[in-house]
């Protein structure tokens, strides 16, 4: 339905230029009022704006609009209640077309240089037990920059994640200054895990089908910034009959700063995500040369 939108004192001017030009001037000079009604039918909507004698009452003038299948809104100056409303709406549906905060769980493991999963017989003991290396993530912070309505925007943010990376071979690591090692061992290990946390920042391009959540396919790309917030090497092990705990927090030769490629994609509120490490795991030439990936799902969003 096209809609007729007339502000009440443009309508007001109009209609009295139109009734000066059809009547005749009074010699008697005093201000006549003006009176608006307006009704609706099965025809249409119907204006009837009527010229008041302010002395005698009678009707001078009246001036009839018929409009079928349209509607007029008279909207006064100022701040309305209606507005307040589609700014909130129209925050609410950023909010709904924007992915990025949420709880996500994922699977993370090691790349070789050339972008395998087989690693090195050399460096063997950072092979890791798919099963059971897990990432954690929580996005707290979400904010998306329009750049074609609603379809296509810039979206940044702040997050928390934790990579878990369950060692497979029952080695012990080991660091100093200028390397990250192992030792073999003769015991048997029942936890052998390196966890890193990360304060994350993405940078994503962001583009959606729909302005529904529910009707809508989304993809998003980018890179995803990252501060290391800590490190931690954990144990448990038997020996002898008895079972041992340990754990160590240090930094492991782990670079302080990362810089991942990012995916995701989804329909509605499902959404999946894929990252890959563009910089490497340790400090240069002082550890082996691994880059982290993740993939996972996003469980629930937090807004």
């Amino acid at each position: 339905m096209k809609n007729l939108i007339l502000p009440f004192t443009f309508l007001m001017i109009l209609i009295g230029t139109s009734a000066t030009a059809q009547t005749e001037p009074d010699s008697v000079k005093y201000n006549d009022l003006d009176r608006l009604e307006l009704s609706k039918d099965k025809d249409g909507l119907h204006v009837k704006v009527e010229t008041i004698d302010s002395i005698t009452g009678e009707v001078k003038d009246t001036t009839k609009i018929k409009i079928k299948n349209s509607t007029i809104y008279i909207v006064s100056e100022g701040y309305s209640d209606e507005e307040e409303d589609t700014e909130q709406e129209d925050k609410n549906r950023r909010n709904e077309l924007t992915y990025w905060d949420g709880v996500e769980l994922g699977i993370n493991g090691f790349l070789n240089p050339d972008g395998g999963t087989e690693l090195d017989q050399s460096i063997d003991f950072m092979d890791v037990d798919y099963a059971q290396s897990r990432s954690l993530s929580i996005n707290f912070w979400e904010q998306k920059i329009r750049l074609i309505h609603d379809y296509v925007g810039i979206t940044t943010g702040a997050g928390l994640q934790w990579n878990n990376y369950r060692l497979k071979n029952d080695y012990t690591l080991f660091y100093t200054k200028d390397t990250v090692a192992f030792l073999d061992n003769t015991i048997s290990m029942r936890k052998n895990k390196l966890r890193t946390t990360w304060l994350t920042v993405p940078l994503l391009l962001e583009f959606n089908t729909s302005k529904e959540q529910d009707k809508n396919f989304h993809l998003s790309a980018g890179v995803i910034g990252g501060l290391r917030l800590g490190s931690m090497y954990k144990r448990r092990f038997e020996s002898e009959g008895e079972v041992f705990r340990s754990k160590t927090k240090n930094n492991f030769n782990i670079a302080p700063y990362r810089l991942e490629a990012a995916v995701r994609v989804g329909y509605g509120a499902f959404n999946l995500f894929a990252t890959y490490q563009l910089t490497e795991l340790f400090e240069d030439e002082n550890g082996p040369e691994l880059y982290p990936f993740t993939v996972g799902i996003t469980l629930f969003a937090l807004s």
